[in-house]
């Protein structure tokens, strides 16, 4: 299992490593001592020390090459890396911008986000007037698909200069999926 874990280029330094001390051991064990039948001779401390610097180095291979990421480096990357867009979903509802625009002010979005359509000005969370900007730079899929993943998934994507955790997550339960069209379709018409 742990072979099925390492790189193509991790395994290609172990294997490389590994036949070279293969070859060395095959040489010295068969090729040298029919030409030299006294081999290694007066020279044994040569030898040893061949065979030392062989095993070291496959052991550092081994060791460094190999070497386990930290506990929990590879199982999630950051949340403001810009990453590939989220896989294509069924269609959402169509939303009515004035049932979203009611829906921010009710939901409290206001009070965290400056939104000229809305007429908010709070700056807990990102400023939603650059809305189009911010869905660029994050490479999430359309503005629709990045706002949309904004709401149900907040902490996928972070606007950098904002922590993660500070939107509500649970607004995938607590709305219905009309409801985040009509969101949707507010910020995104007004944008």
């Amino acid at each position: 299992m742990l072979l099925a874990a390492l790189s193509d280029a991790q395994k290609t330094g172990i294997a490389l490593v590994g036949a070279a001390f293969i070859v060395f051991a095959l040489v010295s064990a068969f090729v040298i001592p029919r030409r030299w039948p006294n081999f290694p001779g007066r020279h044994v401390w040569a030898y040893v020390g061949v065979v030392i610097c062989f095993f070291a180095g496959m052991m550092a291979t081994v060791v460094f090459v190999a070497k386990e990421q930290p506990e929990g480096a590879e199982a999630k990357p950051p949340a403001t890396a810009p990453g590939p867009p989220p896989p294509a979903q069924p269609p959402a509802p169509a939303g009515n911008p004035a049932a979203g625009k009611a829906l921010f002010t009710s939901a409290a979005c206001a009070g965290c986000h400056t939104f000229t359509p809305a007429g908010s000005t709070g700056t807990t969370g990102p400023n939603l007037d650059n809305l189009a900007a911010d869905a660029q730079k994050a490479n999430r899929g359309s503005l629709q698909q990045y706002v949309e993943e904004s709401i149900v998934d907040p902490n996928a994507y972070v606007v950098p200069g904002f922590g993660s955790g500070i939107m509500p997550p649970n607004f995938k339960q607590t709305l219905k999926p009309q409801q985040i069209a009509d969101l949707v379709a507010f910020l995104t018409k007004s944008s």
